[in-house]
């Protein structure tokens, strides 16, 4: 037995297809559709979003209810992407929703946020001027900076110019503080130590030509009788003063030389001692003692004007003939006048035996590090945490893919990314590496989905090097403790005294 299909053949009916209902808000993805969007009339509530952040959908039962009750055809609704549409490149890396109020092309009043009374309330009033035929309290073109928009500027400015002020200020206290460190431990370090410089006329003849040391009766006053008692000389080194090194030299004292005394000062080259006290008389001061030897006075005195021709330094005058000699005072000695001083002097003069016999770690930039790994999608959050933690960031790079060293760095920041980086392949990671001192900084940047973090310090250094490795310019120059011939036939005197 045969069943009849359900209405049979003849009686097939044909059901309507039901038409979709039209979306609440017609999206926005170029400037073509944006211009389309600006010609409607009534009031168009534009949602604008981003591709990293989306749309807001927690007000959308808000605004099919007021579309419903209130709205009818005067209200409308948009939501426009800000990275593709011209006139709101302006918004692109903002975190929270943005509403923009449009009457007959034209911008009337913008809203940031997600507040749903306050929302309401704008639609209402931008709604009713607009069914009254009322004037807005602003109507301007829509790439415009609004009212609102510009008081947040002015804020976020104040804001920026006060965190760099702070950060300026901060990275004052710290580099005093390091400088500090340094300087204590320079000044303990050489307290049985000291060092004096001779000025180049002292080992020059009759004729003004060179002459050896040992037949210079100043050095072999020195060397022979003044020093052995309480002091070795460890070390001779020649070297050709200029203004520069004299001005670093002098850093940390009030001395200063007169016009006279660099005269004699640069013609030639001078000779630098290093100076140690001697075993069993460490209880004396190293300083004001070699000032007496030198002075007669346990201090340095402030110009050559003040020598007593009685004293070491005031007794000597040039063997060469120099115009009015009986009446004129010939300074041939100096020694750094306080502990500071002297370890600048000791920092520039003797730089490979300071930092070798004395080696400084500087504690404050030993502090233990995380490195974080980004891919694009993470972009606008990571742009966001950096600028926030700025100061704990002690690298960032971009690169091509992740795979160091062979892929290339491409930006050192993600403005710089944005801005000169033609074409993105999605491929690209960002790296950061980042101070572990407090968690504040450390949430921030795990809290936004990084793809890796460094297992420990130890390994976070390993990783940071590969990425960011250590650019070390060697310069081709010579030790302190060597001495370049400045004419043919020169001998070496930069040599340690045995």
């Amino acid at each position: 037995m045969m069943r009849n299909k359900r209405g049979g053949a003849k009686s097939t009916r044909r059901m309507a297809k039901k038409a979709a209902p039209a979306a609440l808000q017609t999206e926005v993805v170029n400037d073509e559709e944006w211009e389309k969007v600006l010609k409607r009339k009534g009031l168009v509530v534009v949602d604008v979003y981003s591709d990293w952040s989306g749309p807001c959908t927690g007000m959308v039962s808000i605004l099919k209810k007021l579309k419903m009750e209130i709205g009818g055809d005067a209200l409308s609704y948009a939501m426009a992407n800000c990275d593709r549409v011209t006139d709101l490149k302006r918004f692109q890396g903002k975190s929270e929703p943005i509403w923009m109020f449009i009457h007959e092309g034209q911008m009337v009043n913008l809203m940031f946020g997600a507040h749903c009374p306050q929302f309401v309330k704008m639609l209402m009033i931008e709604l009713e001027r607009v069914q009254k035929g009322e004037e807005h309290e602003f109507s301007i073109n829509v790439f415009e900076e609004s009212p609102e928009e510009i008081v947040r500027l002015k804020i976020q400015e104040e804001a920026k110019i006060a965190k760099e002020t702070a950060r300026k200020a901060r990275k004052v206290a710290e580099t005093k503080a390091r400088y500090e460190a340094e300087m204590l431990h320079w000044t303990t370090s050489l307290c049985n130590e000291t060092c004096l410089l001779l000025f180049p006329w002292i080992f020059k003849d009759e004729e003004g030509r060179r002459r050896d040391k040992r037949t210079s009766p100043p050095y072999v006053e020195l060397i022979e009788e003044l020093l052995p008692e309480n002091y070795v000389v460890e070390q001779e080194l020649r070297k050709r003063m200029s203004e520069d090194l004299l001005q670093q030299m002098l850093d940390e004292s009030t001395y200063s030389f007169s016009e006279n005394s660099k005269q004699l000062l640069f013609d030639g080259k001078c000779m630098f001692m290093r100076l140690k006290i001697v075993e069993g008389k460490k209880n004396l001061d190293v300083h004001e003692h070699l000032c007496s030897i030198l002075f007669n006075e346990s201090n340095l005195p402030e110009s050559e004007d003040n020598l007593n021709e009685e004293c070491y330094a005031g007794k000597h005058c040039p063997a060469f003939e120099v115009p009015e000699k009986e009446n004129k005072k010939f300074p041939f000695v100096w020694t750094p006048p306080n502990p500071r001083n002297k370890a600048v002097v000791f920092r520039t003069i003797f730089t490979v035996y300071t930092n070798t016999t004395y080696p400084y770690e500087d504690k404050m930039t030993k502090v233990p590090i995380t490195v974080f790994k980004y891919d694009y999608t993470r972009k606008n959050d990571l742009k966001m945490v950096v600028e926030m933690f700025d100061d704990d960031v002690i690298n960032f790079g971009i690169f091509e893919y992740d795979k160091p060293p062979e892929a290339k760095m491409i930006a050192k920041s993600i403005e710089a990314f944005e801005k000169n980086t033609e074409e993105k392949t999605g491929y690209e990671i960002f790296v950061c590496t980042v101070k572990k001192v407090g968690c504040e900084a450390f949430l921030g940047f795990a809290g936004i989905g990084p793809f890796h973090v460094s297992e420990n310090p130890e390994k976070a250094i390993e990783e940071s090097k590969l990425y960011f490795p250590d650019i070390i310019a060697v310069e081709d120059s010579q030790s302190d403790d060597e001495e370049k011939a400045e004419e043919l036939g020169e001998h070496q005197d930069g040599v340690a005294a045995t």
